[in-house]
């Protein structure tokens, strides 16, 4: 399995899959016929999601080698951040972000000591190179390899952006659809103008604070597009132009981004 983690810091272009919730493993396997994605991503915010298909996904995502990437449902959910990873996704993304105090809080409960906080209930992530795995060869394994990812959704988490770059923090994510509100009733900002301005600026500040930016994307025409306004991960939703892709099966799409 690919360590997304030093691939992100090397600022290697990552790309990732979403399915909706509801897919098995056979879903996840026409995903991955349709490109190879270097992550599958799932998410609680917009859907039922829950702890048990958590499991079920990273189960199914593991025995295909690929890595889970997990939205939980609320920021004010962080403390939770050490039960999501039990189940064994590999990035954490937490969404609505606004406050330092949350991306400490999920800091904390990211990583085991020294970095954190986060308590022993057995390896999530099944690890690749440890010989044993138990409560002292896992922890410093998962805190060189778990990536913790900082939703961005707003005019005011965008100039956060310095403060939110606290260590254990790889990289932001830029939440399009709940910027474009927040952008349309601050219509005076300078960078509310276009999406371009507004991602080249959070661009220009990850860049700053040495951290990567991650961008949703509904059309996969437009990779490189992104990739040239400084993205370095997308997460796909295998729409194109807001129609579910004929190229994909029916029912892997999920349209909250």
């Amino acid at each position: 399995m690919k360590d997304l983690k030093k691939l992100i810091a090397a600022g290697d272009q990552i790309l990732g899959g979403v399915v909706m919730h509801g897919a098995e493993k056979k879903d996840l396997e026409e995903l991955l016929d349709y490109y190879d994605y270097d992550f599958i991503s799932i998410d609680a915010q917009h859907s039922p999601t829950n702890e048990e298909y958590l499991l079920k996904v990273c189960e199914a995502a593991y025995e295909l080698d690929k890595p889970i990437h997990y939205r939980i449902d609320h920021r004010r959910h962080s403390y939770l951040i050490g039960n999501y990873l039990d189940h064994g996704p590999t990035i954490i993304e937490v969404p609505q972000t606004e406050e330092v105090d949350i991306v400490k809080e999920a800091r904390d409960y990211f990583y085991y000591r020294p970095q954190g906080v986060r308590s022993w209930g057995g390896p999530g992530r099944p690890a690749s190179g440890l010989k044993e795995v138990n409560q002292y060869t896992y922890p410093p394994w998962w805190n060189k390899t778990g990536v913790l990812m900082i939703q961005i959704e707003s005019l005011n988490a965008i100039n956060n952006i310095p403060n939110f770059s606290i260590e254990g923090v790889d990289c932001f994510s830029w939440g399009p659809t709940d910027l474009s509100i927040d952008r349309a009733a601050h219509p005076e900002h300078p960078f509310a103008k276009t999406d371009d301005t507004a991602i080249g600026h959070a661009s220009s500040l990850c860049k700053a604070n040495g951290k990567k930016l991650c961008i949703r994307s509904s059309d996969k025409t437009l990779r490189n597009r992104y990739f040239d306004l400084g993205a370095d991960i997308l997460i796909e939703v295998p729409w194109l132009e807001g129609k579910l892709d004929p190229n994909l099966p029916y029912g892997l799409s999920l349209i909250h981004i």
